[in-house]
């Protein structure tokens, strides 16, 4: 039985990235337009990095953003508005559908995250020496854990019984609240700001980033253990109105 939820969750993610790739433009910007980002704001403030630059040090708060803008606009997002649109409301009624709805949703924006992340690594990393496997595996491996605190947070909002339209809306102001506070906080030594950065997911995923995952296992645990949660809770919750009763 696990292994045919399973199968068909791959089946699933696999159509999705299908239709996420059929528009090349626009995953192309959305691929190359971080990298443009952190460049332009690198030139802005007279930054030049070499061999002996920290590559971690002046790319975390971009991977982090990265992640979290996956995890909003690529993964809860795209639950919001699937879950308004005729197919998923006359057929995925039951937990087993939902569970493989939404475990396909979840694995095909994961791949994506990693794309994404995989082409800023390649796009950035040209200004601060040669490539490394070791350190591109370690860069990949303490993204995607970022990725997964985000879409713990993202699926959260995904109970607000919102329509895609203020979706939209609702992610913005918090993708930009939370950089807002992020930049803030790490620009202040108030203790006032100190407090609210910990509350502040992007702070964290800024954290991993740097510090890595060997030093925070117990955080990359909870981070783990929260997202199961969330993600089963999110399943047997999902707002989805069948177009017949079937009840």
């Amino acid at each position: 039985m696990r292994a045919n939820l399973i199968s068909k969750s791959l089946s699933l993610a696999g159509l999705l990235i299908k239709e996420q790739v059929k528009e090349p433009l626009a995953l192309f910007w959305i691929v190359v337009s971080p990298g443009v980002v952190f460049y332009l704001l690198s030139y802005s403030r007279g930054l030049i990095y070499s061999a002996s630059s920290d590559y971690l040090s002046s790319t975390s708060w971009f991977y982090a953003y990265v992640a979290s803008s996956v995890a909003l606009f690529g993964f809860a997002f795209y639950i919001v508005g699937r879950r308004e649109s005729g197919f998923v409301r006359s057929f995925i009624y039951t937990f087993r559908s939902k569970f493989i709805f939404m475990l396909g949703q979840f694995i095909a924006c994961s791949f994506m995250s990693l794309v994404y992340c995989a082409v800023f690594y390649a796009i950035t990393h040209i200004v601060f020496g040669p490539v490394s496997l070791v350190e591109f595996c370690i860069v990949l491996v303490r993204f995607y854990v970022c990725f997964v605190l985000f879409s713990t947070f993202a699926l959260l909002l995904t109970l607000i019984p919102i329509s895609f339209q203020n979706a939209s809306t609702l992610f913005s102001v918090v993708s930009f609240a939370m950089l807002v506070v992020g930049v803030a906080g790490m620009n202040s030594s108030l203790p006032l700001m100190t407090v609210v950065s910990f509350f502040n997911p992007l702070w964290w995923a800024n954290r991993i980033m740097m510090e890595g995952v060997g030093q925070l296992r117990f955080l990359v645990a909870v981070i783990v253990i929260l997202y199961v949660a969330v993600f089963l809770i999110s399943v047997r919750r999902l707002l989805v109105t069948p177009v017949w009763s079937r009840y």
